[in-house]
């Protein structure tokens, strides 16, 4: 990457992230499609999520979900995953309910396809 390239994310508070969020990152690889992640809420136990963006389109619905590579204060770099103007919509594939998050910072070893 030439540069030095920003992702804003801007997501007002919606159905799927009612606390919306305000980020700014620098980017440090280009961007590319995701599909599938391991999350982890906060918690010790992870859960197989397939991921995807989310817009205000129509009330809401599915679009690309992105990862790149971006500085990260505390860790050095992490991974970005980041989706729509409604943030990401995240399935997991243990059968638990659909659930929104305006984005994540992972490992990359969590970013699975």
């Amino acid at each position: 990457m030439a540069g030095r390239e920003f992702i804003d994310l801007f997501i007002d508070p919606n159905p799927n992230c009612p606390e919306g969020c305000d980020q700014r990152f620098l980017a440090i690889s280009a961007p590319r499609s995701v599909r599938l992640v391991q999350y982890s809420g906060g918690g010790d136990e992870s859960v197989l999520c397939e991921v995807a963006g989310f817009t205000s389109h129509g009330g809401g619905t599915l679009c690309l979900a992105r990862a790149v590579i971006v500085e990260d204060s505390g860790a050095g770099v992490a991974t970005l995953i980041y989706g729509g103007d409604w943030g990401l919509r995240l399935t997991p594939r243990d059968g638990r309910p659909a659930f929104g998050e305006p984005y994540l910072l992972l490992d990359e070893e969590a970013v699975l396809e």
